[in-house]
């Protein structure tokens, strides 16, 4: 069982890492983004490719941070069942959620990869500036990949129940 803590310790700290580079990317696209605003305010000369450059940002900055959000339970849930059901019924519908949600999330990122291999064999690049597009579409499945894995973690969790000595959930 200290395994199993010690690989959740260390997969948890590599969501981290991604996470902060996706922080870094951020912080680079609100630098990029004050530059532009500023060539077209002194200069009134748009910086080209701006917008693409902006676009390919946000799919790292997604990618790479919601699999940490994930991970912490950061995101918004609602509750509908949970007047209506006593606690292992919402335990198993808590476990079937996060599994269908692994599941779709483990499709989107093999139907992303055989896009990212399609896009490579094409030549797929951004319009203005030429720019790739499968080392970002392999970035966006890599994110989904891990938050599949972290939703599956979370759906065998809440399999297992609360553990003994431990509160209820």
């Amino acid at each position: 069982m200290e395994e199993v803590r010690d690989a959740k310790g260390r997969f948890t700290a590599l969501l981290r890492i991604l996470a902060h580079v996706g922080g870094a990317v951020l912080l680079g696209l609100v630098a990029l983004v004050a530059f532009d605003v500023a060539m077209r305010r002194v200069l009134h000369v748009p910086f080209l490719g701006g917008l693409e450059m902006t676009e390919l940002a946000m799919v790292i900055i997604v990618a790479l941070g919601l699999p940490y959000c994930a991970a912490l339970g950061g995101h918004v849930s609602v509750d509908l069942f949970g007047k209506f059901l006593d606690r292992p019924a919402l335990r198993w519908v808590n476990a079937l959620v996060h599994l269908a949600g692994a599941l779709l999330l483990a499709v989107v990122a093999w139907r992303t990869v055989l896009h990212a291999i399609g896009s490579y064999r094409w030549g797929d690049a951004t319009n203005m500036m030429a720019i790739p597009k499968y080392p970002f579409q392999l970035v966006t499945a890599a994110g989904a990949a891990l938050f599949a894995a972290v939703l599956l973690g979370q759906a065998v969790r809440a399999m297992r129940g609360p553990r003994r000595g431990a509160g209820a959930p």
